[in-house]
């Protein structure tokens, strides 16, 4: 009677087969299936030999009806009438419902096969006629959630793989974005990134190119998960590739554009910010490819660096531009994804470029590099509230030092080494 749901009793839909092999598999697996039920019946219709035969026979005339009209149900009905729109417990519902009346259908066939056959006092009375129905709903009803909890029980699989994939892929994120940044004699540099998922579409790098200037960049990818994690760690690794032969800031954007662009059409861009400072006359050049203008805090003075181009990945025609300054000890920079503007708090209020702006300046002047960033965290999470934030937040600060306090650091280290941040 529910031999039909049993897994793989027939091909589900013609892109399962021509129905000739359904057929075939319908025959063979029936002829498996009535043997427990014809146990089942046989023993309680008296346990003897004559019993079970005459029960496995009456599950054959139940069984193949119900396995007929469930195949007809799964090829033809389903895929027309039951689609993969609407909300998924009413179409869920509508499926428990089909597949009910389907074996109740077969069931009642089944009955009258028998009656007009082999048994020609069967379905003599109401009882009999209840017993089947009764009989019917209780194993369609066993077997409908067995089918159901092995679908979730796969799903829950899946998902936990998946989870365990999307884990690993975070660590090996992680281990690309510095935790120990490099020590220069002028720069104190600390930066953090927390993902709104478990892998993330920014990313930040510092590379020391030579014993006197390093490249600093901050990008954000659109997207999120996958996709965007898959973009950002190609553009960190081409970032990496390309530093130490970077002619100019706007050479290295024009070069990693052609590459974003060649990508198979993905519809993804990325921001990117890229700066390098030359440490010996502390002037910094860089170019803005659509990001997040970095700030500049000097004495009573914003700045905002703007300077570059658009967004990478979009035409392979772009053309970057590029800008300097000259920093003084004392300033300020810093450069974040735009998780942190458009943070929204329970009444969707984005934080914004103003209410960002006037927390950075109400920071003292004199604060370290991980201080500041923890600083914007901090004013970023109390404006969420309760709220978790809906995309990647990544925050760099660089802080220039007095000469005086960069003697006092010590030496740098030879070129390329990486040394823990002096306030770790």
């Amino acid at each position: 009677m529910a031999g039909p749901l049993s897994r793989n009793l027939v091909a589900r839909g013609e892109k399962h087969g021509p129905l000739w092999i359904a057929l075939f598999h319908l025959v063979w697996i029936q002829l498996l299936a009535a043997i427990p039920f014809g146990l089942f019946f046989g023993t309680l219709s008296g346990a003897k030999w004559h019993s079970y035969v005459d029960a496995y026979i009456a599950s054959l005339f139940f069984g193949f009806p119900i396995s007929l009209s469930i195949m007809t149900l799964e090829r033809w009905i389903l895929p027309r009438f039951v689609g993969d729109e609407g909300p998924a417990g009413r179409r869920m519902m509508l499926r428990i419902s089909l597949y009910t009346i389907a074996g109740l259908v077969g069931a009642f066939t089944g009955a009258l096969a028998l009656r007009f056959t082999i048994a020609p006092h069967f379905l003599g009375s109401w009882p009999e006629v209840a017993s089947i129905a009764m009989f019917t709903l209780l194993f369609m009803g066993l077997f409908l959630g067995i089918a159901m909890s092995t679908v979730y029980y796969r799903k829950a699989l899946d998902r936990a793989g998946t989870e365990r994939e999307l884990q690993l892929a975070r660590r090996i994120q992680r281990s690309f974005l510095l935790s120990d940044f490099p020590r220069r004699p002028r720069i104190e540099v600390y930066a953090v990134n927390v993902s709104s998922k478990e892998v993330s579409g920014d990313f930040y790098d510092v590379v020391p190119v030579g014993e006197h200037s390093s490249v600093f960049v901050i990008a954000d990818v659109s997207g999120k998960g996958v996709p965007a994690a898959l973009l950002s760690s190609m553009l960190q690794g081409l970032v990496r590739v390309q530093a130490g032969t970077t002619v100019s800031p706007a050479a290295a954007m024009k070069l990693l554009n052609a590459l974003a662009c060649q990508r198979e059409a993905t519809g993804q861009f990325a921001t990117l910010f890229l700066a390098v400072i030359e440490e010996p006359t502390m002037t910094l050049r860089y170019s803005n490819a659509g990001h997040n203008p970095p700030v500049l805090l000097r004495r009573n003075e914003r700045r905002l660096l703007e300077t570059g181009g658009v967004v990478l990945g979009i035409s392979p025609e772009a053309i970057y531009e590029e800008a300097s300054l000259q920093l003084e000890a004392g300033d300020r920079l810093v450069l974040y994804t735009d998780g942190v503007t458009e943070a929204a708090n329970a009444h969707d209020d984005m934080l914004g470029e103003d209410r960002l702006y006037a927390m950075l300046e109400g920071l003292p002047p004199g604060l370290e590099a991980r201080t500041i960033v923890e600083r914007v965290l901090e004013g970023v999470n109390e404006f969420l509230g309760e709220r978790e934030a809906g995309d990647d937040i990544t925050v760099m600060a660089l802080r220039v030092l007095e000469p005086t306090a960069a003697r006092a650091l010590g030496p740098a280290p030879s070129d390329g080494e990486l040394a823990p941040s002096p306030l770790d």
